[in-house]
């Protein structure tokens, strides 16, 4: 159980580290904040005892080397060779091979020449060369994210990655030999080998080469598990192909590394990339796999830089960083001779490769998880095996002292890569024009940008459309929806066909966005234009005047089935299912963020049908407005003040205005959900020959109607003004996450990079938040300077705190128009 809190304590502090790192501080890996963290840890727990943390980083730092390999490179590694292009990766395997071998053996050899003649700790040179092939390895998790931040070519792209992928096996092979050459100078029986040339060609060949072999048995042996798994319906079935991927991943591994003595790492690589050429298609649920590998791909990676940083930490003495800072820049020098040396060969053969591309990937080479969990493994195979009797005392304190420092050396090369070289990328890879975008990209994204504009004015025209939103103002529109602000006369007509085409049966309500089309127009003297949104929006016509209408369908008007007599059973059947569907639109709202996910409002709606459905299985009526009224009044109240108090900062609003918003935004998330399900209740309760509804499902719809005109009979309790202003605040709610849902939708779909997105999403962010303090803050002004007397102001919102709020709130105006 204690061997569990060290994995739970780096998920917490993962959770923290990374909310940090996407608000404050996006450049920086995250991995490498987890690091620094870690080695906090470890320097915690080397002057601390009896910890409960402490205690399970001992046990985890004592397990057998072989089980940390195993637990974490198989889960890191195969979603990364999964995501490869594998069109890509097999024109440029031949340059891919180039990277992977001759260079990694390479780098190890000069990397073993710096560690043997600069560094005083008297390491035998097979010593250095296992110290060369860990730092071999390169990690481009932070890079490839960078990468497809800023839209890299493709050609870069399958470099860095298909490098990696590569030189993560070709450096482990390395590593299998030096670290034997290594252990047998321990004298230590049945412990490493005394591999001379030829020895050491032949297990290279084996461990690369049967890696391989096994790794494309398993992969064809996943893709046939996908294959007759195939009943797409079947929620289960889906899970089981999720796990039968984890499970072959970690199968091809273990039986390459373990029981065939190859290379566990290629074979993983050839199993993912397999399954990716053979089995994509094959997946029933695409999305739940990636989620699944995503999610195990951070858990694994939060723990294992915590737990490296941990050990890091643990062991770095202060005479040790002239040496790291130096042996960081031997090994960038070494990276860039190595890159450039092979450059007049990688440059015409494969998918070639230019000079620029070539340093960036010089530079861009980071160390991670493969040179971590590698020494890691190297640190606790020499303590195992050091605890041997055969051992004398001194020998095991010279061998522990060498691993210490390795792993210093490693863990500090991997750190300041990751801190270093990671977020400094994004400015070489500008610098060198690798992401320049071309005139021709900027122009489809500023079409993209037009194209969201008028399908942001297409939602517009549908919310008005709707009774409830009919009266809002666009003034209020204008001012809080930055796509909104700037329309013409002409990209109006233009959403106006759109809306035509896409909803033929509804009729927007023009009568308040005229008057901002044309100011200077008075209502008797409307130009012609106007008066053709006017008559296109005039429910008393059946014909705009100039924009076409698409025919629609005629309905058949419901009726009921008054022959049949009422069936109680089937009353309370059909209730249930009408409150599940109440469900499935109150998720459709969240979902579309019509119904704000950060407040009280869902959980009091979902509450609500919780007592709805009790109540309705012991034969009452339905009662989710009442319910919903309940929950609002329950102890739940106190926690939405907390909330709103967050939320408006050290000035606290109204909290009684605050009240009124939520109750009139929850009534017509209320109507709205109903009139919904009343929609799809009567189309698949109806009969199909007649359209005619049974008396039980009319009762069901008497009831809802019902508790409709109870949630209407709330809103029109409150001032006409207050309701207007919160509607109109709602709408642009609505449409700001509808624009950004736009972005997202083409980011997801290729369409945009995810860097190009990223600049639109923060910005609807920010207009986000600004709109909920200004709703919370300025109406509640409107309320206390025009509508509350002096004696019936609440307590702490006299005249000075109001022109306070009024001052701060022109402070916040002008200091963002400003910027």
């Amino acid at each position: 159980l204690s061997s569990c809190v060290i994995f739970r304590f780096a998920q917490l502090i993962g959770i923290f580290a990374y909310w940090i790192i996407s608000r404050y501080a996006h450049g920086i890996p995250y991995t490498a904040v987890l690091f620094i963290t870690g080695a906090m840890m470890g320097y915690y727990s080397d002057h601390s005892y009896g910890n409960a943390i402490v205690e399970s980083m001992k046990q985890w730092l004592g397990i057998n080397g072989e089980v940390i390999i195993l637990t974490f490179l198989p889960g890191l590694l195969f979603l990364d060779s999964y995501n490869i292009n594998v069109h890509l990766f097999i024109q440029s395997f031949w340059q891919l091979v180039v990277f992977a071998f001759p260079m990694v053996l390479g780098g190890t050899y000069l990397t073993a020449l710096v560690a043997y003649y600069f560094f005083p700790y008297g390491w035998s040179f097979d010593l250095c060369m296992t110290f060369g092939s860990i730092l071999a390895a390169t990690d481009p998790v932070a890079v490839a994210v960078l990468l497809n931040e800023l839209g890299a070519p493709s050609r870069l792209k399958i470099h860095i990655s298909g490098e990696s992928l590569m030189n993560d096996g070709s450096a482990v092979v390395f590593y299998h030999i030096f670290s034997s050459r290594f252990f047998y100078e321990l004298g230590i029986k049945g412990f490493g080998e005394a591999i001379g040339w030829a020895r050491g060609f032949a297990l290279f060949f084996r461990l690369a080469f049967g890696g391989a072999c096994i790794g494309l048995a398993f992969g064809v042996g996943l893709v046939t598990i996908l294959f007759n798994l195939n009943r797409r319906l079947s929620v289960e079935e889906n899970v089981v192909q999720v796990t039968s991927t984890i499970t072959v991943a970690y199968l091809a591994f273990y039986v390459s590394e373990i029981l065939a003595g190859c290379s566990g790492i290629i074979s993983v690589l050839f199993c993912g990339v397999t399954t990716k050429a053979f089995g994509e298609t094959l997946l029933n649920n695409t999305a739940l796999t990636t989620d699944f590998w995503h999610i195990t791909e951070h858990l694994l990676n939060t723990t294992l830089f915590c737990l490296g940083g941990a050990v890091w930490g643990g062991i770095t003495s202060k005479s040790d960083w002239i040496y790291l800072a130096c042996l960081y820049v031997a090994v960038i020098m070494i990276r860039v001779f190595l890159v450039f040396s092979f450059f007049p060969l990688t440059s015409r053969i494969g998918i070639s490769q230019n000079w620029q591309e070539a340093l960036f990937m010089s530079y861009g080479g980071l160390r991670g998880t493969v040179g971590v969990s590698l020494a890691l493994l190297l640190s606790a195979q020499i303590y195992e095996q050091t605890d041997d009797e055969s051992v004398s005392e001194e020998t095991r304190e010279a061998y522990r002292i060498y691993v210490d420092k390795l792993f210093a050396f490693s863990g500090g090369i991997a750190f300041l890569t990751l801190l270093v070289n990671g977020p400094t990328s994004a400015i070489l890879l500008k610098n060198l024009g690798l992401v320049t975008p071309s005139e021709t990209r900027l122009n489809v994204v500023k079409n993209y940008e037009q194209h969201m504009k008028i399908n942001t004015l297409v939602e517009y025209m549908n919310l008005i459309s709707k009774k409830r939103f009919e009266h809002v103002d666009f003034g209020v529109i204008r001012e809080h929806v930055s796509p909104l602000q700037n329309i013409t006369r002409e990209e109006v007509k233009i959403a106006a066909e759109s809306f035509k085409l896409k909803y033929p049966d509804k009729t927007p309500n023009f009568a308040n966005l005229v008057p901002y089309l044309f100011p200077n127009e008075s209502q008797l003297a409307l130009t012609s234009e106007a008066s053709t949104l006017l008559s296109f929006s005039d429910r008393s016509r059946s014909e705009p005047i100039t924009l076409t209408r698409q025919p629609s369908k005629r309905v058949r008007e419901t009726v009921y089935d008054y022959k049949t007599p009422l069936d109680r059973l089937a009353v309370l059947e059909q209730r249930l299912i009408f409150i599940d569907l109440l469900r499935r639109e109150y998720l459709r709202q969240l979902d579309v963020s019509e119904l704000d996910s950060r407040g009280f409002i869902p959980y009091s709606l979902l509450q609500s049908l919780e007592v709805a459905k009790s109540a309705a299985s012991n034969g009452l009526p339905l009662c989710d407005w009442a319910a919903s009224q309940a929950v609002s009044d329950s102890f739940t109240r106190r926690g939405d003040k907390l909330l709103h108090a967050y939320r408006v900062g050290r000035n606290g609003g109204d909290h009684d205005f605050h009240v009124i918003r939520t109750q009139v935004l929850q009534a017509l998330s209320f109507i709205q959900a109903h009139r919904a399900s009343q929609k799809t209740f009567k189309a698949e309760f109806a009969s199909v020959n007649s359209n005619s509804l049974t008396l039980a499902a009319k009762a069901v719809l008497d009831e809802s109607k019902d508790q409709v005109a109870k949630a209407e009979s709330a809103i029109n309790n409150f001032d006409v003004d207050d309701v207007s202003a919160i509607k109109s605040q709602y709408v642009c709610q609505i449409l700001l996450y509808k624009s950004a849902h736009y972005f997202e939708n083409l980011a997801r779909r290729g369409l945009m990079t995810e860097k190009e997105a990223t600049e639109y999403l923060y910005q609807y962010d920010l207009e986000l938040r600004k709109l909920r303090l200004q709703s919370e803050l300025k109406t509640e002004i409107r309320l206390l300077n025009n509508r509350i007397s002096p004696e019936l102001q609440p307590p702490g919102f006299g005249p000075t705190t109001i022109a306070v709020l009024s001052t701060i709130i022109s402070e916040e105006d002008s200091s963002e128009n400003h910027a």
